[in-house]
C-alpha cells in the first residue's frame, strides 16, 4: 500500500460516522445505480472495488444468492466495519470484507463474472495501470462495471467548499481530480473502457434529486475525501471554514446536491 493510498484509507476512516449519515440519501442510491447497471447473476463470483461501507456489495449480494461471492475490498477498516454490521443484519454469508489494497488483490482460482467499482477508480495511484489489473482478475467474457461522477457535478458544493478552504491555506490540484477529468463524459468513458481492452463498452447516465441543508453539506465535506482538505488546520480554523461555508452555500443558494453519475459496463 502506497502512503497516498495509506492517507486515503485515513481520511475515510476519520469520517466514517458522517460518511455512513449520507449512505441512504446518496451512497446506496448511487450503489444500487452501479448493480443495475452490472448485472450480477445467481451463482456469480463479483470483486467490489472500493466498496467502502457495502454501497454496492450488499446488493451485489442479495443478487448473486447463497451459491454465489462477493469480495468487497476497501483501504478504510471503519468503512469495512461498517459494511460488516450491514452484513450480519441482513444474514448475507457470501460477502467478505477485506481491508486491503484492491489494486494487489488476488482473485479466486478461475476468475470473477464480474468486478465493479463505483467511485473509486480515479483515487488509484495509476488509474490505467490499476484498473488493467482489475480487468486481469476477469475470466474470459467478464465484466467490468465503473461508476464515476460527472463532468460538472456537485459543483455548487465543491466550489463553497474549496472556497471556504482557501481562506485558511492553498487548495493544490489533487490526482483523483486529474483522473477523473479523463473519464467525466459519456463518450470519455466508453473510450477509456475500449482502451483497456475491453469490448461492447455501454453507459448509462443517472441523476439523482438530493437536497441540502448547512449540515448535512457539512457531513459530506467530513465524510468523504473533502475531508482530507482540513488536515492539519487547527480546531478554530475549521470552524471559521465551516462558517464560510455555510455563508458561501448561502450566498449562492446552494439547496441541492447535483449527483450526476456515469456508469460504464463492457467485457472481456
Amino acid at each position: 500500500m502506497t502512503e497516498q493510498q495509506a492517507a486515503i484509507g485515513q481520511v475515510f476512516s476519520a469520517g466514517a460516522e458522517e460518511f455512513h449519515r449520507w449512505s441512504p440519501r446518496l451512497w446506496d442510491p448511487i450503489g444500487r445505480a452501479t448493480v443495475d447497471m452490472s448485472a450480477p447473476a445467481v451463482g456469480e463470483r463479483v470483486l467490489d472495488a472500493c466498496c467502502g461501507a457495502g454501497a454496492s456489495a450488499l446488493p451485489a449480494a442479495r443478487a448473486v444468492g447463497p451459491g454465489g461471492l462477493v469480495d468487497a475490498v476497501d483501504l478504510s477498516g471503519a468503512l469495512l466495519a461498517l459494511g460488516e454490521r450491514r452484513a450480519r443484519q441482513e444474514g448475507l454469508a457470501n460477502l467478505g470484507f477485506h481491508h486491503h489494497d484492491v489494486t494487489t488483490w488476488t482473485g479466486p482460482q478461475g476468475g470473477y463474472d464480474l468486478v465493479q467499482c463505483a467511485l473509486g477508480v480515479f483515487f488509484f495511484p495509476d488509474m490505467d495501470r490499476d484498473t488493467a489489473k482489475l480487468v486481469r482478475l476477469l475470466r474470459p467474457g467478464g465484466r467490468l462495471t465503473v461508476t464515476v461522477w460527472e463532468k460538472g457535478a456537485l459543483s455548487g458544493w465543491v466550489q463553497a467548499f474549496k472556497g471556504a478552504v482557501e481562506t485558511e491555506r492553498h487548495v493544490p490540484a489533487a490526482p483523483p481530480s486529474d483522473q477523473l477529468a479523463r473519464i467525466d463524459t459519456a463518450d470519455a468513458l466508453a473510450a477509456w473502457l475500449k482502451d483497456l481492452g475491453l469490448s461492447d463498452p455501454r453507459v448509462v447516465r443517472r441523476t439523482l434529486a438530493v437536497p441540502l441543508t448547512p449540515t448535512t453539506a457539512w457531513d459530506l465535506a467530513v465524510g468523504s475525501a473533502t475531508r482530507g482538505l482540513l488536515n492539519g488546520l487547527t480546531p478554530d480554523a475549521v470552524e471559521r471554514v465551516r462558517g464560510r461555508f455555510t455563508a458561501a452555500l448561502e450566498a449562492a443558494s446552494v439547496t441541492d446536491l447535483d449527483v450526476r453519475i456515469l456508469t460504464g459496463t463492457a467485457r472481456t
